[in-house]
């Protein structure tokens, strides 16, 4: 059975249930991003203590893939989630009473592999693996664009994926061992770039065929259509964003620290191509079309 059916199969486990919102009663805001600098806003508010400021009490997490923001609003334990567009997509084929309220980031992805002999994903074989965050990541859905493209089949790779954090799928990726690729983000497509014999294999926006956003915000559909905290959320995003712009070198300081990163790597990251920031949506309809003709969603409804 490919992967693609496989992703839905388990992606459909508890999604039937509609318990994804917090009682409101909790008072308190359970927000969860992941790893890399795509989520940089997150961090301003989070360090600069602006939900706070607004009289919101918050609870921060950091979790390592999309399966496990939706695992977590499932059990009540949170209120917004940010991801990539295929995970939300595929929650919500399968009856996930969720909701995109922003968009977040746009970013440099890239297929990066340590091996001299891997150009082009037409010179990938089928021992080779490939990290990904997680089967049905915004990765794995570019990686089947370009291979449906270029090679004619979408789940010509699905067998050979592996599920990583992105740090640890860096790691993988040093070590030379049973990893050959990892399909990542800033700043651990950097780090890969940087190591010698390293070298870019795909492209995100290659891959998509233009640019689309790779991170966007979500929650439940009754928290959104509510605006449980919500529009202060949304408010917050877009002052935080325009915070990193007017005042460049104190986001790159702030920043830098949180990532343990120099700040002269920071500031290439920030202030060069690599990401974006903003609360529009680009590439919803893309995903949604190519999903469902690939196989990896069943037929969308609107909730």
């Amino acid at each position: 059975m490919r992967l693609r059916y496989i992703v839905v199969m388990l992606l459909t486990a508890c999604l039937l249930y509609s318990g994804c919102s917090r009682p409101a009663d909790e008072g308190v805001l359970k927000i969860a991003d992941q790893y890399g600098l795509a989520y940089a806003p997150l961090a301003v508010i989070k360090e600069r203590s602006m939900l706070e400021d607004k009289s919101l009490e918050v609870e921060w997490v950091q979790l390592g893939n999309a399966s496990a923001i939706r695992e977590a609003m499932l059990a009540g334990d949170l209120d917004v989630g940010f991801m990539g567009i295929p995970p939300y997509l595929i929650g919500r084929d399968k009856g996930m009473e969720w909701q995109v309220f922003t968009g977040l980031t746009s970013a440099k992805l890239g297929l990066v592999s340590n091996l001299s002999s891997i150009g082009n994903i037409e010179d990938i074989e089928v021992h080779h693996r490939i990290v990904v965050p997680q089967p049905g990541s915004i990765q794995h859905m570019l990686l089947s664009m370009a291979a449906e493209r270029t090679l004619g089949d979408a789940a010509i790779f699905d067998s050979q994926l592996v599920s990583m954090k992105h740090p640890d799928g860096l790691q993988v990726l040093r070590a030379k061992g049973d990893i050959q690729m990892h399909f990542t983000s800033p700043p651990y497509v950097n780090m890969a770039l940087a190591e010698e014999g390293f070298r870019l294999v795909l492209d995100g926006e290659e891959a998509f065929g233009g640019p689309f956003t790779f991170i966007i915000g979500v929650a439940s559909k009754s928290m959104v259509e509510n605006g449980q905290g919500i529009e202060i959320m949304q408010e917050t995003l877009t002052e935080a964003i325009e915070w990193m712009q007017r005042n460049p070198d104190e986001a790159v300081k702030l920043l830098s620290a949180y990532y343990d990163l120099s700040e002269e790597d920071t500031r290439d990251y920030l202030l060069g191509e690599q990401l974006r920031f903003g609360t529009e949506i680009e590439g919803m309809g893309a995903f949604e079309s190519f999903m469902s003709e690939a196989g990896y969603l069943t037929g969308i409804e609107e909730k």
